[in-house]
């Protein structure tokens, strides 16, 4: 029996109605674009986004060196020829750096308060001391939080967002109270990481008075990169030794940009001039800003030539930025 015309169109209405339930339903269930994934595991944080075309970047932050700081770890990158960023836990990811030194400076600081004897050295970083033929810790982290937003990230989870934030709080002894193992500054390390970037800013609290006597702050492991420009045009190669050239106020290189082979892909290392540190008033003017050493490491000169008393309670800090292209 035919339908009528009238009981066809309520048919077609209530299937159409159907219909767009249905597409409303599962439309709503589809999450926004993402442009980062971050999975932690225990003190490793594997922070995932798109770097080049089909190719996703996966750093990550977690403990290293003598000290057990929290500091870039390694980098990998992993062919990915779908829209979306894919999460860490891929075996398929080759290792692009891996680390084998600090990217937040260690510092040659004395204590003015205190004295063991010791001669000056780096403290902090990767930098121990060295006891019967074994590396003694001379820094220890005391806090360690990972957020989006307001959210603290759970362990073995994966989250999708466009940024993430790492908050770390360590203390570190002076070169001559290692053997008392008296910690003398409070360094507070914060992380704000977004697609192919990561900024930095430090400020470390002095415990107790102290002079400041060497602190290059923000630095960099060249690792697989080639060349090196710095931010003046001057150009060189990461496996030999070059700077930026004597510093003076018409010669102030405050970034320098990384190589690879064929200019590939890069890493730009800038810090803010107009902060703390970053006005390289501690900076004798017969050394450079920017300093590269032959085993391919590239550092800032933040404290070198003029010395810095810190009272007790002041603090020092600077900030800077890792830029991935």
């Amino acid at each position: 029996m035919a339908l009528s015309k009238g009981r066809y169109m309520r048919i077609f209405a209530i299937l159409l109605g159907i219909i767009l339930i249905l597409l409303f339903e599962q439309r709503s269930i589809v999450p926004k674009r993402y442009t980062m994934t971050v999975y932690r595991i225990g003190s490793d944080v594997f922070i995932s986004y798109r770097y080049l075309k089909n190719t996703d970047m996966h750093l990550v932050i977690g403990k290293c060196g003598v000290n057990k700081l929290i500091s870039i770890k390694a980098i990998y990158l992993n062919s990915n020829y779908t829209d979306n960023v894919m999460p860490w836990g891929t075996k398929r990811a080759t290792n692009f750096m891996t680390s084998c030194t600090d990217w937040i400076g260690p510092y040659t600081v004395k204590s003015l308060e205190c004295d063991d004897g010791g001669e000056p050295s780096f403290t902090g970083g990767w930098h121990g001391d060295s006891v019967d033929g074994k590396e003694i810790p001379t820094a220890n982290t005391e806090n360690f939080s990972i957020r989006i937003g307001n959210e603290e990230l759970s362990d073995k989870k994966v989250y999708y967002c466009d940024g993430v934030q790492i908050s770390v709080t360590n203390y570190i002894q002076a070169y001559n109270t290692k053997k008392i193992k008296r910690n003398v500054l409070k360094e507070e390390v914060k992380y704000d990481i977004t697609p192919n970037e990561v900024k930095v800013e430090v400020t470390s609290t002095a415990l107790e008075k102290v002079l400041l006597q060497r602190y290059y702050g923000l630095q960099a492991q060249n690792g697989e990169f080639e060349s090196i420009e710095y931010g003046n045009g001057v150009l060189a190669q990461c496996r030999e030794y070059s700077d930026s050239g004597t510093y003076k106020k018409d010669n102030i290189a405050s970034c320098f940009k990384l190589f690879s082979k064929k200019g590939v892909s890069s890493m730009v290392v800038s810090l803010d001039t107009g902060f703390g540190l970053g006005n390289f008033e501690n900076l004798s003017d017969d050394l450079p800003t920017i300093f590269t050493q032959n085993y391919g490491k590239t550092y800032f000169n933040l404290v070198n030539g003029i010395d810095k008393i810190i009272e007790k309670g002041d603090s020092i800090k600077w900030r800077g930025s890792y830029e991935f292209n």
